[in-house]
């Protein structure tokens, strides 16, 4: 399968190019620490935000942001049906 990353944010990216990406799978990676998680992994990714899901941090951070075809496809095999 073809490897993709899709940057959300100056600081994490959505990407199949890590090592805890299995099956094509994309994970949420910070750049700062170098930590990836999977949907369903809880994290902090900004103080304001609280603590969440790995995807719902991801629901959040492509609010209002624009993607093509292809991303929205790779954003939601993340996050779940996101796009209408």
């Amino acid at each position: 399968m073809e490897s993709m990353t899709v940057q959300l944010t100056p600081s994490y990216d959505l990407t199949t190019e890590h090592k805890r990406s299995v099956f094509g799978l994309p994970v949420l990676v910070n750049h700062r620490t170098g930590e990836a998680y999977m949907p369903t992994e809880i994290l902090e990714a900004y103080p304001l935000w609280g603590k969440m899901q790995a995807r719902d941090v991801v629901r959040m951070m492509i609010k209002g942001k624009t993607f093509n075809d292809k991303e929205r496809h790779f954003i939601e095999r993340f996050t779940g049906k996101v796009f209408g």
